[in-house]
């Protein structure tokens, strides 16, 4: 996807890895927080509102013209805020969900899953 992103918005290699580490450094930022959060609230609806920022962050962003990168680059921020509110909340909802054996293999499936799915 990175050479088509390049081609667009007519960016070299540095730029375009510059939208991973805006991704990165938002969601390690904020995965702790949202860690917390779903220790004192409730993880069903963090976790939903998560993946639905996620998901309109993701559309809108499908929409940016090519001469705004930096709003390509705002929106990778932002997506990676929505990532961290679901992934470090989704293994403890099934944890919750499953026991013994059942809970190990639903977390690999999960787990095994994320990369699947980029």
């Amino acid at each position: 996807v990175l050479p088509d992103i390049e081609e667009y918005f007519d960016i070299g290699d540095s730029s375009s890895g510059l939208l991973q580490t805006v991704f990165i450094c938002s969601y390690m930022v904020l995965a702790p927080i949202f860690g917390y959060l779903g220790d004192r609230y409730n993880r069903k609806w963090i976790m939903s509102g998560g993946i639905l920022f996620w998901s309109v962050i993701t559309l809108l962003s499908s929409f940016i013209p090519k001469k705004f990168f930096w709003a390509l680059l705002f929106t990778r921020g932002l997506v990676g805020i929505g990532e961290a509110s679901y992934s470090t909340i989704a293994p403890t909802v099934i944890a919750d969900l499953f026991v013994g054996d059942l809970r190990s293999r639903m977390l690999s499936i999960f787990y095994f899953a994320i990369p699947v799915g980029r």
